[in-house]
């Protein structure tokens, strides 16, 4: 009898320590988890969707877009989120991407409540639902898309932030998603986007309301140009948002 108990325990040892079971062995890798539950810095706010950690890690906001560097908005944004997280303890939450094309971790932040029985803040509903970010859905990473919908929707019924400062009425929100390719040059960045409510084919130029928002996918038949007139031969015409600005 205690030869048997000792040889379970010596097969749970193995078990526990990485052994081999069914011809596999059991590897125990804790790094991801303690990433994940650890508490972070937040030591600098880049923008109103992008923060810098400790251990100079880059965490891009899941599921929002705040407006970029000379868009309406933009300074507020970046204020909101320095006031709510710069220089104190957050806790990230990972959905299905790990990290984006720049290396930057994709994550839902949250402030921890002081006590048990209070609720976290989460970060990037709140920069929604107050109107600093817009609404930003990409797959796979749909876990909130749903509640960051609504808290759009509420903003823009209730006209904060963004939504009663600026002129964003007719922006396609739903349709924003990360570049997928970058310029072939820096001379050639006339962006040829093709809207996905009916806007036709347009070209913009750097300087054009809103040029930076605009993301190119080569998979939709969206490319760069290096001038107007190779634009218009590959049948695309030039914004009029564009009009005023040249």
């Amino acid at each position: 009898m205690t030869t048997s108990k000792s040889i379970l325990s010596i097969l749970l040892a193995i078990l526990l320590s990485g052994g081999v079971v069914g011809g596999y062995k059991l590897v125990r890798d804790n790094r991801a988890d303690t990433f994940e539950n650890s508490l972070h810095t937040a030591m600098r706010v880049i923008d109103g969707d992008t923060i810098d950690i400790g251990n100079k890690k880059r965490i891009r906001l899941l599921g929002i877009d705040a407006p970029e560097r000379g868009e309406c908005y933009y300074d507020q944004s970046l204020a909101f989120l320095e006031e709510l997280v710069e220089n104190k303890d957050i806790r990230i939450e990972k959905d299905i991407s790990g990290v984006d094309r720049y290396d930057r971790y994709l994550r839902y932040i949250y402030i921890p409540a002081d006590a048990p029985e209070e609720d976290d803040v989460f970060v990037n509903n709140l920069l929604v639902r107050q109107g600093y970010a817009f609404t930003f859905a990409i797959a796979p990473d749909n876990r909130y898309r749903d509640l960051l919908a609504s808290a759009q929707e509420e903003a823009k019924k209730e006209e904060r932030g963004l939504w009663g400062a600026c002129d964003y009425e007719e922006r396609d929100t739903q349709a924003l998603r990360e570049n997928d390719t970058l310029p072939p040059n820096n001379k050639c960045t006339i962006k040829g986007n093709i809207s996905e409510k009916g806007y036709g084919k347009n070209y913009f130029f750097e300087g054009c309301p809103n040029y930076n928002r605009i993301k190119i996918d080569l998979r939709k038949g969206e490319q760069y140009f290096c001038t107007e007139s190779e634009a218009q031969k590959a049948g695309f015409a030039r914004s009029a948002s564009c009009d005023n600005t040249f």
